[in-house]
């Protein structure tokens, strides 16, 4: 896996056990998953589908040249970043549940992207064209919003992938490219050999299909040009015929055409459709805004109270004496306090620097109060409520917000504090006998946290050097 590096594939540093349990280190990506985009926007534009696939495509072509085939691609292991780029994850996720695939028990978040040959048990679902299938699945999800086969357990899956075919994109989405469609098709093939074989090919596939829509060229004009590409409609060339002898037909016979092909019936259906259209894109009034407002902030989801921000802006630039300003603002808080939630936890995840004051002092009380010391984390708490000017912006004003939740937290604990000094010995003691326990990798992270928390104060110093030692006594082979 070490060996697999591209721009478009997650890179793996290494791997190692730690207390009988294995983990690989990897490349942190920031982004978000596809799974995560389609849970959100429901489906894709038919462009940005083909240029994730396309992308995706690109990295398994070097990886199965490298000797690996991914067997477990779904939405879920594909990342979005947010310079555009695209990379794939998971490769080594074959390696665990090859018997749950077998004995129809792997869970329908992956069953429905595998292969047929995989439930099968073959050699060949170890094959490029297994990659193939997944890939297939995973753009008719994001061109419909929908899997292929609906099935609740992988037995029925397997049952309906037997009893009939991938439904065409096109019967869903009319905009969809016919060879677009065509493409996905082949890719849902459940018969291996009759399925797009390389990723090579699919990307080629991709790439004139592209081609093909930007020069406006149908299906009909293809097979009547006689031309050639990586995609070809076989299938559909009886139809092509036909379509071309009517066509050759009603050249030479002009016959009246019926009421629906009039030009006064037309104009007809189009006032229609332009009314339709105009009633349909009337601005919505302040109480149909307030109450999709109200409707995604009362979801669980944090996504759907920032979906609700452009919505809430929307309101107040229409409705500047709106009667539901101060609900408003408590759902702009809401969404805030999370949003600095987050940013506090990525400080520790990711080392990075505080951007304000509050938010320094908020994170220092809250890793003390997850530490165990609670009288230190109050007076943090006080300190950050304290850095906070009333005339600060709304992302600021919210660290005060959420000291005041944490003194309320606190002063609902149970009062059984200890002092620093007997915590921090406590927590010493707990180092020492998971060193003794062999679980060295849980003892540097407590002694860690205990050093960086309490380093430079003074009624704990002796103990903190008493950690340092222990620390330095960690690093020796």
């Amino acid at each position: 896996l070490q060996k697999l590096v591209h721009p478009n594939i997650v890179r793996y540093y290494g791997g190692a056990m730690d207390n009988g349990q294995p983990y690989l280190a990897m490349e942190l990506v920031e982004g978000e998953s596809l799974r995560c985009v389609l849970d959100r926007r429901g489906r894709l534009a038919w462009e940005t589908t083909a240029d994730i696939a396309e992308a995706i495509c690109e990295a398994l072509q070097y990886a199965h040249g490298a000797g690996w085939v991914h067997q477990r691609l779904t939405p879920s292991r594909i990342m979005l970043l947010p310079s555009g780029g695209v990379k794939a994850l998971g490769f080594d996720c074959q390696l665990a549940d090859h018997d749950e695939v077998l004995g129809l028990r792997s869970p329908m978040t992956v069953a429905s992207y595998l292969a047929p040959e995989a439930f099968r048990g073959k050699q060949s679902a170890g094959m490029p064209t297994a990659d193939m299938f997944s890939l297939g699945v995973i753009m008719y999800e994001c061109l419909t919003g929908e899997l292929p086969w609906k099935a609740a357990s992988p037995a029925e899956l397997v049952q309906a992938r037997r009893t009939a075919p991938a439904p065409r994109v096109s019967a869903t989405v009319l905009e969809c490219p016919v060879w677009l469609d065509v493409l996905v098709a082949r890719l849902l093939e459940t018969k291996r050999g009759i399925r797009l074989a390389t990723a090579d090919a699919t990307r080629r596939a991709i790439v004139d299909a592209k081609r093909k829509v930007a020069e406006g060229m149908g299906a009909a004009q293809q097979a009547w040009s006689g031309r050639q590409g990586a995609l070809t409609v076989d299938r559909d060339r009886q139809e092509i015929s036909q379509l071309r002898r009517r066509q050759l037909a009603e050249s030479h016979s002009r016959e009246e055409s019926p009421f629906y092909e009039r030009t006064w019936f037309l104009a007809l259906c189009l006032g229609a459709l332009v009314a339709a259209g105009a009633w349909l894109m009337w601005p919505k009034n302040e109480l149909q805004l307030f109450a999709e407002i109200q409707a995604k902030m009362s979801s669980e989801r944090a996504a759907d109270w920032y979906d609700a921000q452009k919505d809430i802006a929307e309101l107040r630039r229409r409705f500047p004496e709106t009667q539901f300003a101060d609900k408003l603002a408590a759902y702009e808080e809401k969404a805030a306090m999370n949003h600095a939630i987050e940013a506090v936890k990525n400080l520790e995840r990711f080392g990075r620097t505080p951007t304000s004051e509050a938010q320094k002092h908020y994170a220092e009380a809250w890793r003390q109060e997850r530490f165990g010391d609670l009288v230190t984390a109050w007076r943090g708490y006080e300190q950050t409520i304290a850095k906070v000017p009333p005339e600060a912006p709304l992302e600021v004003r919210v660290y005060a917000a959420l000291a005041r939740e944490g003194i309320a937290r606190i002063k609902a604990a149970p009062a059984q504090q200890r002092d620093a000094a007997e915590l921090v010995r406590v927590k010493l003691e707990e180092a020492r006998r998971l060193i003794a326990d062999g679980k060295r990798l849980a003892a540097r992270v407590l002694l860690d946290d205990l050093i960086s928390l309490y380093d430079g104060k003074p009624q704990v110093r002796d103990l903190v050097e008493e950690a340092r030692r222990e620390m330095s006594q960690l690093d020796r082979p």
